[in-house]
């Protein structure tokens, strides 16, 4: 496997900041749990007086340099977004480079990326804001009914505010609102140190792990009538009619209609292609990691009452890879319908949990979700 493909920077990594590639979707960068002499390690909070939650002691906390009290900062619905902001406090919370975070993809994701809208909780330490975490909404299918969802993206504190008890006050608010509003799940896709953080502060239990596949893409197979198109050059009522076939299938997980599913792959900058065949859609991007060009399996969806078979799977990858003239390929997700293409990494090489995590907050729940199929295109990975 070509060195870097996988590393802890690159496509599932830990700090692949929105807008590069090595996204590691919701809640999969946390920049807050760490106390500002960077004690903290991966799925823990720092420990020593400066991460407890109570003031600190001594010259830190009479003199020069004392840090905010948790008490200081305040949680709001953020009812104003400013993105431009927002990027650029979001880069200084992850420590990347100023430009990381680009405002048009976040309003993409915040504004149409799943349809549903976005709720940001803010932190404030008086008139400033420092911390923030966006809820995406979106609507699962759960043994054939629609409940709603938000997923976890985007929580940062500003290193200089982070605490145990900022970050119990960020999480409760999330608790907070989503009881209030009736949402029936959590969901979170975290990497290594967002995990432990939000089994511990709200309760998430991993529901499934994700499959991570990599190959080479075989030879064509024109007999299987797959038609390749990029998205940047479809009219969008004809690249929602090849959409529509392949919508709406059966069994748990992220409702996608043709229109929700036109609107995920406009990500700016993303450049999709979908790959039609007789019984499925692919959903494709190409992706660079270091000297690796590789080309991304984002989505398998058959269309419904079908069950692809792998020659149709291996013509479609096959198409993907020639239309970005990258033959190495990765898939990542679980998928019950259809056979998923190239070899399982071995759990020892994989660099982050990739594992979907979920909280039940409905009442009276009718059936739990047993989730059959989530891929890259369901959460914001890529």
């Amino acid at each position: 496997m070509p060195a870097g493909l996988i590393g802890t920077k690159g496509l599932i990594g830990t700090k692949g900041p929105m807008g590069i590639e090595g996204r590691t979707g919701p809640a999969g960068r946390t920049a807050a749990t760490d106390a500002p002499d960077d004690r903290g390690s991966a799925g823990q909070e720092a420990t020593g007086q400066e991460a407890t939650g109570q003031e600190t002691t001594g010259q830190a906390a009479t003199g020069r340099g004392r840090r905010p009290r948790p008490a200081d900062l305040a949680i709001a619905l953020e009812t104003a977004r400013d993105y431009d902001e927002t990027a650029a406090l979001a880069a200084e919370g992850f420590g990347v480079a100023p430009g990381a975070f680009r405002a048009d993809v976040l309003r993409w994701l915040y504004e149409t990326a799943f349809s549903d809208g976005t709720t940001v909780l803010a932190a404030h330490a008086g008139a400033r804001k420092v911390g923030h975490i966006a809820l995406v909404h979106q609507t699962l299918v759960v043994a054939g009914r629609r409940e709603s969802a938000v997923a976890l993206v985007d929580l940062f504190i500003l290193k200089a505010f982070r605490s145990r008890a900022a970050m119990a006050a960020l999480y409760g608010a999330v608790e907070a609102f989503c009881l209030e509003r009736g949402i029936g799940f959590i969901v979170a896709v975290p990497n290594v140190k967002a995990a432990g953080v939000n089994t511990r502060y709200l309760k998430l239990a991993e529901a499934a792990r994700l499959d991570i596949r990599v190959g080479l893409a075989g030879l064509p197979r024109p007999w299987h009538g797959v038609a390749s198109h990029r998205v940047a050059e479809l009219d969008p009522d004809r690249g929602r009619a090849i959409l529509e076939p392949f919508c709406g299938g059966d069994g748990d997980g992220l409702l996608w209609t043709a229109l929700r599913l036109w609107a995920r792959i406009g990500k700016p900058g993303a450049d999709y292609a979908v790959h039609a065949g007789r019984n499925l859609l692919l959903v494709s991007a190409p992706r660079r990691q270091g000297r690796a060009p590789h080309t991304m399996i984002c989505a398998l969806l058959a269309r419904p009452g079908t069950v692809p078979r792998r020659g149709e799977v291996a013509a479609a990858v096959s198409a993907a890879c020639r239309l970005h003239g990258r033959p190495l390929f990765v898939y990542a997700g679980l998928n019950g319908t259809v056979p998923r293409p190239g070899l399982l990494l071995p759990e020892r090489l994989r660099p982050s949990p990739m594992v979907l995590q979920t909280r039940d907050l409905r009442a009276e729940p009718v059936a739990p979700l047993a989730v059959s199929r989530f891929e890259a295109l369901d959460f914001d990975f890529i």
